[in-house]
């Protein structure tokens, strides 16, 4: 009897656990909540290969300024919403919103052959959501809003940063500096990708010529692409 009701009790405990790890699941990354619910312990911090992608939507910041707080936030969840589904649609992982901006780990933590191509379907997708959700109305004016974006592929480091009581699940290494900094230096309405990306998505994809580009960090130029459109 008091067997069954330590079972019964351990179910409950259970189920409690599952609905809290359900509620937070929006919160943080897949690779965090999908091994917790799989009764594993800390993530194991590794090196692999992996496509950043940063978006960054250009102007937001200045905008906000100008609205009130809850008008800003309800415009920014209008502009992600569709983005996030898109990212969801490609398998790739939102690693952190970064205000008007966001991180997406393609191949971390479920890799797939084709993680640039996935990256490259998904961000020309983005663009097309910000030319149809980035018409900001403020006054008799309209604000167009356009977003700049980054892809970059090679080795990354991932594994959780922080102590025992806060932490966080993260993805660090050369490829995401690059891919950061690919994202800085492109102009609005632009998606810039580096050397790695372009040779793994070139058959498949329309691409500028390169070029060469002074990157911050980076002793020697470093050659660039535009991605323009899929094939």
């Amino acid at each position: 009897m008091a067997k069954k009701l330590e079972m019964e009790k351990e179910k409950v405990i259970k189920k409690t656990q599952n609905k809290i790890l359900e509620l937070f699941r929006p919160y943080v990354p897949q690779a965090v909540t999908s091994r917790i619910l799989e009764g594993k312990g800390n993530l194991p911090s590794e090196r692999s290969k992996a496509t950043i992608l940063f978006v960054d939507i250009r102007g937001f910041t200045k905008l906000a300024d100008q609205l009130d707080p809850e008008k800003t936030i309800e415009i920014i969840n209008n502009i992600f919403k569709p983005i996030v589904g898109i990212i969801e649609k490609y398998d790739g992982c939102i690693n952190k919103f970064l205000g008007d901006g966001l991180m997406v780990t393609f191949g971390i933590p479920i890799n797939h052959k084709d993680d640039p191509k996935r990256a490259a379907r998904a961000s020309l997708e983005i663009m097309n959501s910000i030319e149809k959700n980035g018409n900001i109305k403020i006054g008799n004016k309209v604000k167009k809003l356009q977003v700049r974006i980054g892809i970059n592929t090679g080795l990354c480091i991932s594994g959780e940063i922080g102590s025992l009581s806060r932490k966080e699940f993260t993805v660090i290494g050369d490829t995401v500096n690059l891919a950061s900094r690919l994202q800085a230096n492109s102009k609005p309405g632009e998606i810039l990708i580096g050397e790695k990306t372009f040779q793994r998505i070139k058959d498949n994809f329309k691409i500028s010529s390169s070029r060469e580009l002074k990157i911050k960090g980076k002793r020697n130029l470093v050659l660039v692409y535009i991605l323009k459109e899929e094939k």
